[in-house]
């Protein structure tokens, strides 16, 4: 997997109104798993606060998203191959590991986005 500009992430995740759209009233943190490297996504009344590593315990976050590399390699290709384009798809075919609490579900279109922003900015089109 390709670096993943994490600073670049939060730049464009606080600059979109689509994702701030959809994760409007979240308090709390997203744990995500990239390979080897943990961050959190720290969330108040639905405003990024901000994206720290590593990750925070799992038990601390509502939801937690953990891919190997290889799972993000294929989930931020320009053209993600079948059953990778997005976390709910590539957790059922491929084993990417995503936790099921309602907060989970009820944020998915903000999950999906994430994944848009940071594959935009994975294949330089920040």
């Amino acid at each position: 997997m390709g670096h993943i500009d994490m600073a670049a992430f939060e730049a464009a995740a606080r600059n979109d109104p689509e994702f701030k759209r959809e994760t409007r009233y979240l308090t709390g943190h997203i744990k995500l798993g990239l390979g080897e490297n943990e961050y959190t996504l720290s969330f108040t009344d639905g405003t990024l606060d901000g994206v720290s590593a590593p990750g925070k315990p799992d038990s601390d976050c509502h939801i937690v998203v953990r891919g190997t590399s290889d799972h993000w390699a294929n989930m931020l290709a320009e053209k993600p191959k079948p059953f990778y384009q997005s976390l709910q798809s590539t957790a059922v075919k491929h084993g990417l590991s995503i936790s099921d609490t309602a907060l989970t579900f009820a944020y998915l279109p903000a999950l999906n986005r994430m994944m848009t922003l940071m594959r935009n900015i994975a294949n330089g089109r920040d």
